[in-house]
């Protein structure tokens, strides 16, 4: 009976996990369109799939195939380890920063990242004047 129960509780906290990391790759993929101005319509589109199989991907209600994320990477020239597991292309980092954002997890991960687009506007800025 105990062997059962554990093997219960084990599916539901798989089931978590996956939920959980659904909804981050959903929020990933969200703020990567609204960083590129597209409205779902245009994304999905251009991504080969509805507007919304997108939705539901975006909210975490469904996962997409290899398929789909190749197109969306190709398509949009978008990193699937980011998509994927929320690592940002370390090319554009020091080797500290980039071994510094390796140490952080959801939701450390996505505050870093704003702090680091809010920093490029300002350098893109500063380098237009």
């Amino acid at each position: 009976m105990i062997a059962t129960d554990i093997i219960e509780y084990s599916r539901c906290e798989v089931r978590r996990v996956d939920k959980e990391l659904m909804l981050q790759i959903g929020k990933r993929l969200r703020k990567q369109r609204e960083k590129l101005n597209m409205i779902r319509e245009e994304f999905a589109e251009k991504a080969g799939i509805s507007p919304q199989f997108l939705a539901e991907i975006e909210n975490g209600k469904k996962g997409m195939s290899s398929e789909t994320l190749y197109k969306i990477c190709e398509n949009f020239n978008l990193s699937a380890d980011y998509i994927l597991l929320g690592r940002i292309a370390s090319d554009r980092l020091s080797s500290s920063g980039a071994n510094t954002l390796n140490l952080l997890s959801e939701p450390y991960i996505s505050y870093a990242e704003d702090i680091l687009e809010i920093v490029d506007r300002i350098v893109n800025k500063a380098q237009k004047q």
